[in-house]
C-alpha cells in the first residue's frame, strides 16, 4: 500500500554505462527539484558493481547499496521507482520488474522502450523538471499512486511466457506462411 511505502529506488547494473549515466544525472540534475518538495526523501541506487563515480553519490540522502539479494523486498519498500536513462536500447527488465511488484515508474522513452507505459503503470517523461514533478506527484497523491500502481502487474504480464507465447505463436505461423 501506498501508506506503508516511502523513498525512491533506481536499480541497475552500475558497470553498465546508461546506469552509471542514469544515477549521476539523478542525483545531480533531478534530485535537487524533488528535494525542495520532498526534503526527507531519500534516494536508493541499488544494483551491482557500483563504479567509484556512482560511490561518491552517497551521502546522508542517497544510499548506494550494491547488489541487493532480496530484490522484490527492496522494491516493496519504496513508494517510486524511476529509471531516468538517456541511452540504451531494448526492453528494461528493471522496469518490468518494478511494475511486476506493483511499483510506480518514472521513466524516459528510452526507458519505456518496447514496454508501452502510456500512462499505465508509469509516466514517460523526459526533463529534469517533469521528472522531479512526477516523482513528486506519485509520491505525495496516493490517489495517482494507485492508479498507476493498480496497472503496474498487468503490464508487465506481457512480458512473461505466457504473456510472450502468443505473439511468439503468430510470429511463426507468419514465418511458416513466407516459407511455403
Amino acid at each position: 500500500a501506498w501508506s506503508e511505502r516511502k523513498d525512491i529506488v533506481f536499480v541497475g547494473n552500475y558497470a553498465h554505462a546508461p546506469n552509471e549515466d542514469a544515477a549521476q544525472w539523478l542525483r545531480s540534475q533531478i534530485m535537487p527539484l524533488v528535494w525542495r518538495n520532498l526534503p526527507g526523501v531519500r534516494l536508493r541506487l541499488a544494483g551491482a558493481e557500483p563504479t567509484a563515480r556512482v560511490r561518491r553519490l552517497a551521502n546522508e540522502r542517497v544510499e548506494v547499496t550494491g547488489f541487493v539479494e532480496e530484490l522484490e523486498a527492496l522494491l516493496d519498500r519504496h513508494r517510486v521507482f524511476v529509471a531516468p536513462l538517456r541511452y540504451g536500447a531494448g526492453v528494461k527488465g528493471k522496469i518490468v520488474q518494478a511494475l511486476a511488484n506493483g511499483l510506480p515508474v518514472v521513466t524516459t522513452q528510452i526507458g519505456n522502450e518496447g514496454i508501452g507505459l502510456d500512462g499505465v503503470g508509469g509516466i514517460v517523461v523526459e526533463d529534469p523538471a517533469a521528472i522531479a514533478e512526477a516523482i513528486v506527484l506519485l509520491y505525495e497523491s496516493e490517489s495517482a499512486w494507485t492508479r498507476f500502481a493498480s496497472g503496474a502487474p498487468g503490464l508487465a504480464a506481457r512480458f512473461t511466457p505466457a504473456g510472450v507465447t502468443p505473439a511468439f505463436d503468430e510470429i511463426l505461423a507468419s514465418a511458416q506462411v513466407l516459407v511455403e
